[in-house]
Protein backbone atom coordinates (compact mmCIF):
# COMPACT_ATOMS: atom_id res chain seq x y z
CA UNK A 1 0.00 0.00 0.00
CA UNK A 2 1.28 3.33 -0.99
CA UNK A 3 2.53 5.37 1.84
CA UNK A 4 0.33 9.14 1.55
CA UNK A 5 2.65 12.37 1.11
CA UNK A 6 2.50 13.98 3.86
CA UNK A 7 1.39 18.46 2.76
CA UNK A 8 0.92 20.16 6.03
CA UNK A 9 2.87 23.16 6.17
CA UNK A 10 5.12 23.36 9.44
CA UNK A 11 3.92 25.86 11.99
CA UNK A 12 6.95 27.44 11.82
CA UNK A 13 6.95 27.90 8.24
CA UNK A 14 3.07 29.14 8.59
CA UNK A 15 4.22 31.60 11.22
CA UNK A 16 7.37 33.09 8.90
CA UNK A 17 5.18 33.65 5.75
CA UNK A 18 2.53 34.97 7.85
CA UNK A 19 5.05 37.44 9.27
CA UNK A 20 5.92 38.08 5.46
CA UNK A 21 2.83 38.72 4.23
CA UNK A 22 2.35 41.24 6.70
CA UNK A 23 5.57 42.92 6.49
CA UNK A 24 4.78 43.37 2.77
CA UNK A 25 1.47 44.61 3.84
CA UNK A 26 3.06 47.00 6.09
CA UNK A 27 5.84 48.18 3.32
CA UNK A 28 3.37 48.54 0.56
CA UNK A 29 1.40 51.14 3.63
CA UNK A 30 4.40 52.95 4.10
CA UNK A 31 5.33 52.65 0.08
CA UNK A 32 1.72 54.45 -0.61
CA UNK A 33 1.82 57.28 2.13
CA UNK A 34 5.27 57.74 0.65
CA UNK A 35 4.14 58.31 -2.58
CA UNK A 36 1.01 60.35 -1.69
CA UNK A 37 3.26 62.82 0.26
CA UNK A 38 5.89 62.44 -2.40
CA UNK A 39 2.89 63.42 -4.85
CA UNK A 40 1.15 66.13 -3.45
CA UNK A 41 4.80 67.32 -2.22
CA UNK A 42 5.52 67.65 -6.45
CA UNK A 43 2.07 69.45 -6.56
CA UNK A 44 2.86 71.78 -4.14
CA UNK A 45 6.19 72.13 -5.15
CA UNK A 46 4.83 73.11 -8.77
CA UNK A 47 2.74 75.51 -7.79
CA UNK A 48 4.82 77.47 -5.41
CA UNK A 49 7.46 77.21 -8.53
CA UNK A 50 4.86 78.46 -10.44
CA UNK A 51 3.80 81.28 -8.75
CA UNK A 52 7.33 81.83 -7.90
CA UNK A 53 8.06 82.46 -11.79
CA UNK A 54 5.19 85.04 -11.65
CA UNK A 55 6.67 86.88 -9.06
CA UNK A 56 10.03 86.82 -10.31
CA UNK A 57 8.99 87.91 -13.59
CA UNK A 58 7.12 90.48 -11.70
CA UNK A 59 10.09 91.87 -10.04
CA UNK A 60 12.41 91.06 -13.17
CA UNK A 61 9.76 93.21 -15.56
CA UNK A 62 10.04 96.05 -12.80
CA UNK A 63 13.87 95.73 -12.23
CA UNK A 64 14.25 95.97 -16.01
CA UNK A 65 11.92 99.18 -16.63
CA UNK A 66 10.78 101.15 -13.56
CA UNK A 67 7.59 103.19 -14.06
CA UNK A 68 8.49 106.85 -13.99
CA UNK A 69 6.43 109.18 -12.42
CA UNK A 70 5.85 110.53 -16.06
CA UNK A 71 4.24 107.17 -17.10
CA UNK A 72 2.10 106.54 -14.01
CA UNK A 73 0.84 110.30 -13.23
CA UNK A 74 -0.40 112.71 -16.22
CA UNK A 75 0.65 115.94 -15.23
CA UNK A 76 -0.61 119.20 -17.03
CA UNK A 77 2.76 120.27 -19.09
CA UNK A 78 2.99 124.19 -18.48
CA UNK A 79 1.91 126.29 -20.80
CA UNK A 80 3.98 129.82 -20.96
CA UNK A 81 2.52 133.52 -22.49
CA UNK A 82 4.83 136.22 -23.02
CA UNK A 83 3.27 139.82 -22.92
CA UNK A 84 4.95 142.92 -23.71
CA UNK A 85 3.70 146.39 -24.31
CA UNK A 86 4.93 149.68 -25.01
CA UNK A 87 3.22 153.12 -24.00
CA UNK A 88 1.68 156.17 -25.22
CA UNK A 89 1.37 156.42 -28.99
CA UNK A 90 1.36 160.51 -28.67
CA UNK A 91 1.18 161.46 -32.65
CA UNK A 92 1.93 165.04 -32.63
CA UNK A 93 2.20 167.04 -36.12
CA UNK A 94 6.01 166.53 -36.39
CA UNK A 95 5.38 162.68 -35.92
CA UNK A 96 2.37 162.94 -38.55
CA UNK A 97 4.77 165.06 -40.87
CA UNK A 98 7.81 162.04 -40.66
CA UNK A 99 5.71 159.28 -42.15
CA UNK A 100 4.74 161.78 -45.09
CA UNK A 101 6.18 160.49 -48.44
CA UNK A 102 7.71 162.03 -51.59
CA UNK A 103 4.59 161.18 -53.51
CA UNK A 104 2.19 162.20 -50.70
CA UNK A 105 1.21 158.60 -48.85
CA UNK A 106 2.03 158.08 -45.33
CA UNK A 107 4.43 155.57 -43.76
CA UNK A 108 5.67 154.92 -40.48
CA UNK A 109 7.46 151.70 -40.18
CA UNK A 110 10.63 153.75 -39.08
CA UNK A 111 9.11 153.92 -35.98
CA UNK A 112 9.44 150.46 -34.46
CA UNK A 113 12.36 149.66 -36.32
CA UNK A 114 15.04 149.26 -33.04
CA UNK A 115 12.23 147.45 -30.99
CA UNK A 116 11.25 145.28 -34.42
CA UNK A 117 12.68 141.83 -32.56
CA UNK A 118 11.31 142.39 -28.89
CA UNK A 119 7.96 142.16 -30.93
CA UNK A 120 8.33 139.67 -32.71
CA UNK A 121 9.64 137.76 -29.23
CA UNK A 122 6.35 138.21 -27.19
CA UNK A 123 2.76 136.04 -27.76
CA UNK A 124 0.53 139.20 -26.57
CA UNK A 125 2.12 142.71 -28.31
CA UNK A 126 0.00 145.35 -27.02
CA UNK A 127 0.26 149.47 -28.02
CA UNK A 128 -1.09 151.97 -26.92
CA UNK A 129 -3.10 154.39 -29.47
CA UNK A 130 -3.29 157.28 -27.91
CA UNK A 131 -4.55 159.48 -30.55
CA UNK A 132 -7.09 158.13 -32.74
CA UNK A 133 -7.59 157.19 -36.34
CA UNK A 134 -9.93 158.98 -37.98
CA UNK A 135 -7.99 159.15 -41.06
CA UNK A 136 -8.52 161.79 -43.76
CA UNK A 137 -12.16 162.42 -43.63
CA UNK A 138 -10.41 165.10 -41.20
CA UNK A 139 -7.01 167.03 -40.96
CA UNK A 140 -4.56 165.71 -39.26
CA UNK A 141 -4.08 167.39 -35.97
CA UNK A 142 -1.52 167.21 -33.02
CA UNK A 143 -2.52 169.22 -29.52
CA UNK A 144 -5.24 169.75 -28.48
CA UNK A 145 -7.31 167.64 -30.45
CA UNK A 146 -5.82 165.00 -32.48
CA UNK A 147 -6.79 163.09 -35.56
CA UNK A 148 -3.79 160.49 -36.75
CA UNK A 149 -3.06 158.56 -40.04
CA UNK A 150 -4.95 155.09 -40.40
CA UNK A 151 -1.32 154.31 -41.91
CA UNK A 152 0.17 154.51 -38.08
CA UNK A 153 -2.28 151.41 -37.87
CA UNK A 154 -0.73 149.43 -40.97
CA UNK A 155 2.96 149.63 -39.62
CA UNK A 156 1.81 148.80 -35.91
CA UNK A 157 0.67 145.64 -38.01
CA UNK A 158 3.23 145.31 -39.87
CA UNK A 159 5.84 145.38 -36.81
CA UNK A 160 3.64 142.58 -35.04
CA UNK A 161 1.61 144.66 -32.37
CA UNK A 162 -1.95 142.32 -32.33
CA UNK A 163 -3.55 144.35 -29.56
CA UNK A 164 -4.97 148.08 -30.29
CA UNK A 165 -5.86 150.24 -27.16
CA UNK A 166 -7.73 153.13 -28.00
CA UNK A 167 -9.74 153.98 -24.70
CA UNK A 168 -8.20 157.45 -23.92
CA UNK A 169 -8.73 161.05 -22.79
CA UNK A 170 -8.24 161.58 -26.54
CA UNK A 171 -11.02 159.43 -28.05
CA UNK A 172 -13.43 161.36 -28.55
CA UNK A 173 -11.11 164.37 -29.96
CA UNK A 174 -12.98 164.23 -33.61
CA UNK A 175 -16.63 162.69 -32.08
CA UNK A 176 -18.41 159.96 -33.05
CA UNK A 177 -17.35 159.93 -36.69
CA UNK A 178 -13.91 159.46 -35.97
CA UNK A 179 -14.68 156.86 -33.41
CA UNK A 180 -16.38 155.09 -36.17
CA UNK A 181 -14.06 155.70 -38.75
CA UNK A 182 -11.30 153.96 -36.71
CA UNK A 183 -13.43 151.11 -35.92
CA UNK A 184 -14.05 150.27 -39.63
CA UNK A 185 -10.56 150.92 -40.57
CA UNK A 186 -9.22 148.16 -38.14
CA UNK A 187 -12.12 145.66 -39.03
CA UNK A 188 -12.10 146.39 -43.07
CA UNK A 189 -7.99 146.33 -43.02
CA UNK A 190 -6.74 144.34 -40.21
CA UNK A 191 -9.55 141.89 -39.07
CA UNK A 192 -7.40 139.41 -37.27
CA UNK A 193 -6.23 142.30 -34.87
CA UNK A 194 -7.63 142.90 -31.36
CA UNK A 195 -8.97 146.57 -30.54
CA UNK A 196 -9.75 147.04 -27.21
CA UNK A 197 -11.84 150.13 -25.55
CA UNK A 198 -13.30 151.60 -28.09
CA UNK A 199 -16.84 149.34 -29.36
CA UNK A 200 -19.36 150.00 -32.56
CA UNK A 201 -22.31 147.90 -30.61
CA UNK A 202 -23.46 146.83 -27.10
CA UNK A 203 -22.75 143.52 -27.76
CA UNK A 204 -18.50 144.32 -28.25
CA UNK A 205 -19.28 146.96 -24.81
CA UNK A 206 -20.32 143.16 -22.81
CA UNK A 207 -17.55 141.19 -24.52
CA UNK A 208 -14.44 140.50 -22.82
CA UNK A 209 -11.68 139.47 -24.88
CA UNK A 210 -9.48 136.09 -23.87
CA UNK A 211 -6.30 135.27 -25.37
CA UNK A 212 -6.15 132.40 -25.24
CA UNK A 213 -3.05 129.39 -26.14
CA UNK A 214 -2.61 126.26 -25.30
CA UNK A 215 -6.08 125.77 -23.51
CA UNK A 216 -3.90 128.87 -21.24
CA UNK A 217 -6.82 131.41 -20.92
CA UNK A 218 -5.77 135.68 -20.20
CA UNK A 219 -8.16 137.90 -20.15
CA UNK A 220 -7.68 141.96 -20.97
CA UNK A 221 -9.46 144.66 -20.10
CA UNK A 222 -9.17 148.41 -21.49
CA UNK A 223 -9.91 151.47 -19.95
CA UNK A 224 -9.65 155.56 -19.49
CA UNK A 225 -10.70 157.82 -17.13
CA UNK A 226 -12.16 160.26 -19.12
CA UNK A 227 -12.61 161.90 -22.19
CA UNK A 228 -11.04 165.10 -22.09
CA UNK A 229 -14.58 166.66 -21.20
CA UNK A 230 -16.31 165.68 -24.68
CA UNK A 231 -19.49 164.33 -23.87
CA UNK A 232 -20.30 160.27 -24.77
CA UNK A 233 -22.69 160.12 -27.75
CA UNK A 234 -26.43 159.68 -26.38
CA UNK A 235 -26.72 157.50 -29.28
CA UNK A 236 -24.03 155.17 -28.33
CA UNK A 237 -23.71 155.76 -24.52
CA UNK A 238 -20.98 152.31 -25.22
CA UNK A 239 -18.66 153.78 -27.75
CA UNK A 240 -15.67 154.16 -25.09
CA UNK A 241 -14.79 152.02 -21.79
CA UNK A 242 -14.94 154.09 -19.21
CA UNK A 243 -13.21 153.58 -15.58
CA UNK A 244 -16.41 152.75 -13.75
CA UNK A 245 -16.74 150.45 -10.69
CA UNK A 246 -19.83 148.93 -11.66
CA UNK A 247 -18.58 148.44 -15.06
CA UNK A 248 -15.24 147.56 -13.76
CA UNK A 249 -16.68 145.00 -11.54
CA UNK A 250 -18.79 143.24 -13.91
CA UNK A 251 -16.08 142.59 -16.40
CA UNK A 252 -13.26 141.40 -13.87
CA UNK A 253 -15.61 138.71 -12.37
CA UNK A 254 -17.04 137.69 -16.14
CA UNK A 255 -13.40 137.47 -16.89
CA UNK A 256 -12.38 135.45 -14.25
CA UNK A 257 -15.37 132.84 -15.15
CA UNK A 258 -14.18 133.07 -18.88
CA UNK A 259 -10.20 132.75 -17.94
CA UNK A 260 -7.51 131.68 -15.97
CA UNK A 261 -5.78 135.25 -15.14
CA UNK A 262 -6.90 138.75 -16.33
CA UNK A 263 -5.34 141.92 -17.26
CA UNK A 264 -6.47 145.39 -16.72
CA UNK A 265 -5.27 148.00 -19.22
CA UNK A 266 -6.00 150.98 -17.54
CA UNK A 267 -5.51 155.15 -18.64
CA UNK A 268 -5.49 156.63 -15.55
CA UNK A 269 -3.21 158.98 -13.34
CA UNK A 270 -1.55 162.73 -13.33
CA UNK A 271 0.76 163.66 -16.04
CA UNK A 272 3.90 164.31 -15.80
CA UNK A 273 4.10 162.75 -12.19
CA UNK A 274 6.62 160.26 -11.70
CA UNK A 275 4.64 158.62 -8.39
CA UNK A 276 0.92 157.25 -8.62
CA UNK A 277 -1.62 159.76 -7.74
CA UNK A 278 -5.08 159.14 -5.49
CA UNK A 279 -6.25 157.81 -8.48
CA UNK A 280 -4.19 155.29 -9.40
CA UNK A 281 -4.50 154.05 -5.66
CA UNK A 282 -8.03 153.85 -5.26
CA UNK A 283 -8.37 151.70 -9.07
CA UNK A 284 -5.40 149.55 -8.26
CA UNK A 285 -7.33 148.83 -4.87
CA UNK A 286 -10.41 147.86 -6.90
CA UNK A 287 -8.27 145.65 -8.90
CA UNK A 288 -6.90 144.00 -6.52
CA UNK A 289 -10.06 143.05 -4.33
CA UNK A 290 -11.25 141.70 -7.82
CA UNK A 291 -8.34 139.18 -8.40
CA UNK A 292 -6.87 140.94 -10.90
CA UNK A 293 -3.26 139.79 -11.67
CA UNK A 294 -1.55 142.38 -13.63
CA UNK A 295 -2.13 145.81 -13.64
CA UNK A 296 -0.06 147.92 -17.15
CA UNK A 297 -0.85 151.66 -17.16
CA UNK A 298 -0.37 154.45 -19.59
CA UNK A 299 -1.22 158.46 -19.71
CA UNK A 300 0.87 159.91 -17.32
CA UNK A 301 3.64 160.55 -20.53
CA UNK A 302 6.55 159.88 -18.14
CA UNK A 303 7.59 156.55 -16.66
CA UNK A 304 6.23 155.90 -13.05
CA UNK A 305 7.31 152.65 -10.69
CA UNK A 306 6.71 149.31 -11.17
CA UNK A 307 5.51 146.98 -7.96
CA UNK A 308 3.79 144.28 -6.60
CA UNK A 309 1.16 145.11 -4.17
CA UNK A 310 -1.27 142.00 -2.40
CA UNK A 311 -4.36 141.82 0.26
CA UNK A 312 -4.33 140.25 3.53
CA UNK A 313 -5.90 137.12 1.43
CA UNK A 314 -2.16 136.70 -0.10
CA UNK A 315 -3.26 137.45 -3.70
CA UNK A 316 -0.46 139.48 -5.30
CA UNK A 317 -0.75 141.77 -8.17
CA UNK A 318 1.82 143.32 -10.40
CA UNK A 319 1.30 146.72 -11.14
CA UNK A 320 3.39 148.96 -14.02
CA UNK A 321 1.62 152.55 -13.32
CA UNK A 322 2.68 154.16 -16.37
CA UNK A 323 4.89 153.31 -19.64
CA UNK A 324 5.03 156.78 -20.26
CA UNK A 325 5.68 158.01 -24.08
CA UNK A 326 6.50 155.68 -26.76
CA UNK A 327 7.03 158.32 -29.14
CA UNK A 328 5.97 161.71 -29.44
CA UNK A 329 7.03 165.75 -29.73
CA UNK A 330 6.86 167.06 -26.57
CA UNK A 331 9.00 169.41 -25.00
CA UNK A 332 10.51 168.62 -22.00
CA UNK A 333 13.22 166.18 -21.46
CA UNK A 334 11.51 163.57 -19.29
CA UNK A 335 8.74 162.56 -21.45
CA UNK A 336 11.68 161.67 -23.94
CA UNK A 337 11.76 158.87 -21.87
CA UNK A 338 8.74 155.52 -21.60
CA UNK A 339 9.25 151.62 -20.86
CA UNK A 340 8.45 148.41 -22.24
CA UNK A 341 6.93 145.81 -19.66
CA UNK A 342 7.86 142.26 -20.64
CA UNK A 343 5.43 139.59 -18.54
CA UNK A 344 5.66 136.18 -18.60
CA UNK A 345 2.56 134.25 -17.19
CA UNK A 346 2.41 130.44 -16.50
CA UNK A 347 -0.20 127.69 -16.33
CA UNK A 348 1.10 124.67 -14.92
CA UNK A 349 0.19 121.51 -12.46
CA UNK A 350 0.39 124.08 -9.38
CA UNK A 351 -2.01 126.80 -11.08
CA UNK A 352 -1.26 130.16 -13.02
CA UNK A 353 1.07 132.72 -11.65
CA UNK A 354 3.85 135.26 -13.01
CA UNK A 355 6.63 133.85 -13.53
CA UNK A 356 8.86 136.94 -14.34
CA UNK A 357 8.12 140.78 -15.20
CA UNK A 358 10.67 143.32 -16.75
CA UNK A 359 10.61 147.28 -17.60
CA UNK A 360 13.05 148.29 -20.35
CA UNK A 361 13.52 151.79 -20.79
CA UNK A 362 12.78 153.51 -24.34
CA UNK A 363 14.25 157.19 -25.61
CA UNK A 364 12.50 158.91 -28.40
CA UNK A 365 15.06 159.92 -30.54
CA UNK A 366 13.42 163.53 -31.69
CA UNK A 367 14.60 164.41 -35.63
CA UNK A 368 12.51 166.23 -38.25
CA UNK A 369 12.33 165.03 -40.99
CA UNK A 370 11.60 162.18 -43.13
CA UNK A 371 11.31 158.80 -41.27
CA UNK A 372 13.60 160.10 -38.82
CA UNK A 373 12.23 160.25 -35.54
CA UNK A 374 12.30 156.53 -33.78
CA UNK A 375 12.55 155.54 -30.49
CA UNK A 376 15.66 153.30 -29.38
CA UNK A 377 16.44 150.88 -25.87
CA UNK A 378 18.26 153.01 -23.52
CA UNK A 379 20.76 150.14 -24.15
CA UNK A 380 21.32 151.06 -27.23
CA UNK A 381 21.20 154.57 -26.78
CA UNK A 382 24.53 157.37 -27.08
CA UNK A 383 25.89 159.95 -25.47
CA UNK A 384 26.52 160.77 -29.52
CA UNK A 385 22.94 160.16 -30.21
CA UNK A 386 21.45 162.54 -27.08
CA UNK A 387 23.95 164.92 -28.50
CA UNK A 388 21.98 165.16 -31.70
CA UNK A 389 18.54 164.75 -30.11
CA UNK A 390 16.25 168.12 -31.29
CA UNK A 391 14.62 167.97 -27.59
CA UNK A 392 17.95 169.71 -26.32
CA UNK A 393 16.71 172.89 -28.59
CA UNK A 394 13.61 173.22 -26.36
CA UNK A 395 13.81 175.39 -23.32
CA UNK A 396 15.40 174.37 -20.74
CA UNK A 397 16.45 171.07 -21.92
CA UNK A 398 20.25 171.59 -23.45
CA UNK A 399 21.93 169.18 -20.97
CA UNK A 400 19.24 166.46 -22.69
CA UNK A 401 21.87 162.76 -22.28
CA UNK A 402 21.89 159.40 -21.57
CA UNK A 403 23.12 160.13 -18.65
CA UNK A 404 20.29 162.00 -17.68
CA UNK A 405 18.59 159.41 -18.77
CA UNK A 406 19.88 156.85 -16.61
CA UNK A 407 19.58 158.93 -13.45
CA UNK A 408 16.11 160.06 -13.69
CA UNK A 409 14.99 155.93 -14.47
CA UNK A 410 17.26 155.47 -11.39
CA UNK A 411 15.39 157.66 -9.14
CA UNK A 412 11.67 156.32 -10.36
CA UNK A 413 12.46 152.75 -10.84
CA UNK A 414 14.72 152.44 -7.82
CA UNK A 415 17.38 149.56 -7.18
CA UNK A 416 15.90 147.08 -9.20
CA UNK A 417 16.60 148.86 -12.06
CA UNK A 418 19.82 147.91 -13.51
CA UNK A 419 21.88 150.58 -15.28
CA UNK A 420 24.60 147.93 -16.50
CA UNK A 421 21.47 146.07 -18.55
CA UNK A 422 19.38 149.09 -19.24
CA UNK A 423 16.28 146.92 -17.74
CA UNK A 424 14.44 146.50 -14.31
CA UNK A 425 14.23 142.54 -14.07
CA UNK A 426 12.65 140.89 -11.77
CA UNK A 427 12.89 136.55 -11.96
CA UNK A 428 10.13 134.85 -9.34
CA UNK A 429 10.63 131.16 -10.43
CA UNK A 430 9.90 128.84 -9.19
CA UNK A 431 7.39 130.20 -6.62
CA UNK A 432 5.80 132.98 -8.91
CA UNK A 433 3.20 135.46 -7.73
CA UNK A 434 -0.33 135.51 -8.17
CA UNK A 435 -0.26 131.70 -7.98
CA UNK A 436 -4.72 131.10 -8.83
CA UNK A 437 -6.72 128.31 -10.03
CA UNK A 438 -8.22 129.72 -12.95
CA UNK A 439 -11.29 128.60 -15.22
CA UNK A 440 -10.88 125.40 -16.93
CA UNK A 441 -12.85 126.34 -20.28
CA UNK A 442 -13.86 129.68 -21.60
CA UNK A 443 -17.69 130.21 -21.88
CA UNK A 444 -19.49 131.96 -24.19
CA UNK A 445 -19.93 135.69 -24.33
CA UNK A 446 -15.89 135.54 -24.84
CA UNK A 447 -13.35 136.22 -28.11
CA UNK A 448 -10.50 134.38 -28.00
CA UNK A 449 -7.40 134.48 -30.33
Amino acid sequence: MTKKKNTTVPLSRRRRKSVNVKLIAVICSVLFVAAIGILFAVIGSNKKSAKHVTDNTTAEETTAEPVTEEETTTKTPAVEIDIMMIGDMLVHEGVVKSGKMDDGSYNYDHLYTNIAQDITAADVRIVNQETILGGSDFAYTGYPTFNSPQELGDAEVKAGFNIILHATNHTLDKGLKGVENCLSFWKEKHPATTVLGINETEEEYNNIYVYNKDGFKVAFLNYTYGTNGIPIPDSKPYIVNMLDKDKITQDVTKAKQLADMVVVLPHWGTEYVYTPDSNQNYWTQLFLSLGVDVVIGTHPHVLEPVEVVSDDKGHEMLVYYSLGNFVSNQDKKPRMIGGMANVTLVKDETGCYVKNYSLTPLITHKLFGQKLITTYKISDYTEELAAGNAIRNDSGCYDFSLSYCQTLVKQILGDTYDEQTGVLSVSLHPDGLTKTTGASTAAAGSSTN
